[in-house]
């Protein structure tokens, strides 16, 4: 049976993708950092033995080593490494504060070149594997007012894509999947009306869908397809 650690697991985006894998015939670890509660509910409702949760501060990179030790002690191997986690903090250039520049760039950045460092070893070791790293519209597009944000994610495609080209070899996918923007996500829910507005008027698609079912069925599949790799796949309708 497949197997599947998915960082940042207790986020909106995370759990969705958790379900779809988990349907699919995954085991599943699911990671938290402080909301232990939406991770413990989806492993109530999986099948027996296929969910083990995991806490870890991103901030620490000891943590981030003990994840990845700790899920290779209780499943064996990776089959697939999903990255859903960050953080956001904007402003404008004139006013972000160094400190704020930081703490987005340590968790959406260097936590998942972390992460990937850590399962290094044994994904080349099994010479398979899966990686799906979720980025953001801004990554492609920029926004006003998200430097931070945006400098972390096109930092986060480049590193999807050079270890595209690192890991093909030895038979390792690795992708990056951009969602919709998703008002009811954590980070969602601290977007101003008008920011919202506009994300919905840049889709091509005026219809209303369900963004993250959406983004985890396109995570699911592009795992699942033994052809696609350095490649940075959009789930929503938004044309850059």
């Amino acid at each position: 049976m497949r197997t599947a650690l998915i960082a940042g697991a207790s986020g909106t985006l995370g759990q969705s993708i958790a379900r779809e894998l988990l349907s699919r015939g995954y085991r599943a670890g699911l990671h938290y950092c402080t909301r232990e509660e939406p991770c413990a509910a989806i492993a109530v409702s999986a099948p027996p033995n296929a969910v083990k949760t995991y806490q870890a501060d991103f901030r620490d990179a000891a943590a981030i080593q003990n994840l990845v030790a700790a899920f290779i002690k209780d499943f064996s191997r990776i089959d697939a490494l999903v990255w859903a986690a960050g953080i956001v903090k904007d402003a404008p250039l004139l006013t972000l504060k160094e400190d704020d520049l930081r703490a987005v760039l340590d968790v959406d950045l260097k936590a998942p070149f972390l992460l990937l460092k850590a399962a290094s070893r044994q994904f080349l070791r099994q010479k398979s594997g899966g990686v799906v790293l979720l980025s953001s519209y801004g990554a492609l597009a920029g926004r006003g007012g998200g430097t931070s944000y945006c400098m972390a994610h096109a930092g986060l495609l480049a590193l999807m894509k050079s270890l595209a080209r690192e890991w093909g070899p030895s038979g390792i996918r690795v992708n990056s999947v951009v969602p919709q923007f998703i008002p009811a996500s954590g980070m969602g829910r601290n977007a101003s009306p008008e920011f919202i507005e506009a994300a919905k008027a840049k889709r091509a698609l005026k219809v209303d869908t369900d963004g993250a079912a959406a983004c985890a069925r396109l995570v699911a599949d592009t795992l699942d397809n033994a052809a696609i790799s350095g490649q940075v796949l959009n789930a929503d309708s938004r044309v850059v």
